[in-house]
Protein backbone atom coordinates (compact mmCIF):
# COMPACT_ATOMS: atom_id res chain seq x y z
CA UNK A 1 0.00 0.00 0.00
CA UNK A 2 2.79 2.42 0.91
CA UNK A 3 4.59 1.61 -2.32
CA UNK A 4 1.50 2.48 -4.37
CA UNK A 5 1.07 5.77 -2.54
CA UNK A 6 4.74 6.58 -3.07
CA UNK A 7 4.51 5.88 -6.81
CA UNK A 8 1.37 8.03 -7.12
CA UNK A 9 3.08 10.87 -5.24
CA UNK A 10 6.20 10.69 -7.43
CA UNK A 11 4.10 10.72 -10.62
CA UNK A 12 2.14 13.76 -9.46
CA UNK A 13 5.32 15.55 -8.42
CA UNK A 14 7.04 15.00 -11.77
CA UNK A 15 3.98 16.10 -13.75
CA UNK A 16 3.36 19.21 -11.65
CA UNK A 17 4.33 22.80 -12.51
CA UNK A 18 6.47 23.22 -9.39
CA UNK A 19 10.01 24.59 -9.66
CA UNK A 20 12.71 21.95 -10.01
CA UNK A 21 14.05 22.49 -6.45
CA UNK A 22 10.61 21.88 -4.96
CA UNK A 23 10.17 18.77 -7.11
CA UNK A 24 13.44 17.35 -5.76
CA UNK A 25 12.41 18.16 -2.19
CA UNK A 26 8.97 16.57 -2.55
CA UNK A 27 10.45 13.55 -4.31
CA UNK A 28 13.00 13.07 -1.53
CA UNK A 29 10.33 13.41 1.17
CA UNK A 30 7.98 10.91 -0.47
CA UNK A 31 10.72 8.32 -0.97
CA UNK A 32 12.02 8.76 2.59
CA UNK A 33 8.45 8.40 3.91
CA UNK A 34 8.16 5.13 2.00
CA UNK A 35 11.37 3.69 3.45
CA UNK A 36 10.56 4.84 7.00
CA UNK A 37 7.10 3.28 6.89
CA UNK A 38 8.26 -0.13 5.65
CA UNK A 39 9.48 -1.61 8.91
CA UNK A 40 10.01 -5.32 9.27
CA UNK A 41 6.75 -6.66 10.66
CA UNK A 42 7.47 -10.26 9.91
CA UNK A 43 6.56 -12.78 12.58
CA UNK A 44 8.63 -15.65 11.21
CA UNK A 45 11.12 -17.13 13.66
CA UNK A 46 9.80 -15.10 16.58
CA UNK A 47 8.52 -15.99 20.05
CA UNK A 48 5.70 -14.10 21.78
CA UNK A 49 4.48 -14.29 25.40
CA UNK A 50 0.96 -13.41 26.49
CA UNK A 51 1.26 -10.20 28.51
CA UNK A 52 -2.37 -9.09 28.51
CA UNK A 53 -5.39 -9.38 30.74
CA UNK A 54 -7.14 -12.22 28.89
CA UNK A 55 -6.09 -15.83 29.26
CA UNK A 56 -7.34 -18.63 27.06
CA UNK A 57 -5.20 -18.41 23.98
CA UNK A 58 -1.79 -20.03 24.09
CA UNK A 59 0.52 -18.51 26.68
CA UNK A 60 3.52 -18.66 24.34
CA UNK A 61 3.28 -18.37 20.56
CA UNK A 62 6.20 -19.66 18.52
CA UNK A 63 6.12 -18.67 14.84
CA UNK A 64 8.20 -21.15 12.88
CA UNK A 65 7.57 -24.09 10.60
CA UNK A 66 6.69 -26.43 13.48
CA UNK A 67 4.13 -24.69 15.70
CA UNK A 68 2.41 -21.56 14.31
CA UNK A 69 2.50 -19.61 11.08
CA UNK A 70 0.84 -16.57 9.53
CA UNK A 71 -0.89 -16.44 6.18
CA UNK A 72 -2.20 -12.98 5.19
CA UNK A 73 -3.50 -11.72 8.56
CA UNK A 74 -4.56 -15.06 10.08
CA UNK A 75 -2.56 -17.07 12.62
CA UNK A 76 -2.66 -20.84 12.07
CA UNK A 77 -1.71 -23.63 14.47
CA UNK A 78 0.23 -26.31 12.64
CA UNK A 79 -0.20 -28.90 15.42
CA UNK A 80 -3.99 -28.93 14.90
CA UNK A 81 -3.65 -29.61 11.16
CA UNK A 82 -3.30 -25.96 10.08
CA UNK A 83 -6.30 -24.70 12.05
CA UNK A 84 -6.90 -20.92 12.09
CA UNK A 85 -6.90 -19.67 15.67
CA UNK A 86 -6.75 -15.87 15.51
CA UNK A 87 -6.57 -12.79 13.32
CA UNK A 88 -3.87 -10.16 13.73
CA UNK A 89 -5.50 -6.99 14.99
CA UNK A 90 -2.36 -4.84 15.01
CA UNK A 91 1.34 -4.76 15.83
CA UNK A 92 2.45 -1.78 17.91
CA UNK A 93 5.75 -0.62 19.30
CA UNK A 94 5.74 0.17 23.02
CA UNK A 95 8.99 1.69 24.32
CA UNK A 96 10.90 0.03 21.49
CA UNK A 97 9.35 -3.41 22.07
CA UNK A 98 6.87 -4.88 19.64
CA UNK A 99 3.40 -5.81 20.90
CA UNK A 100 1.16 -8.19 18.97
CA UNK A 101 -2.61 -7.94 19.35
CA UNK A 102 -4.57 -11.00 18.22
CA UNK A 103 -8.32 -11.37 17.98
CA UNK A 104 -9.30 -14.96 18.73
CA UNK A 105 -11.75 -16.43 16.23
CA UNK A 106 -13.85 -18.37 18.75
CA UNK A 107 -14.68 -15.60 21.26
CA UNK A 108 -13.51 -12.40 19.44
CA UNK A 109 -11.52 -11.24 22.48
CA UNK A 110 -8.28 -9.35 21.86
CA UNK A 111 -5.13 -10.85 23.35
CA UNK A 112 -1.87 -8.94 23.80
CA UNK A 113 1.51 -10.61 23.30
CA UNK A 114 5.00 -9.22 23.99
CA UNK A 115 7.96 -10.24 21.85
CA UNK A 116 10.54 -12.33 23.67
Amino acid sequence: MYFTLCVIAVVHITESDFPMELKFLLFFLSVSFFFCSCKNKSLTNSIWKNCGDHVGLQDILVFNGTYNFVRNDTVYNRLSIDTPIAVIDRIDTYYGERRLYLKRLSDHKTYRFCEQ
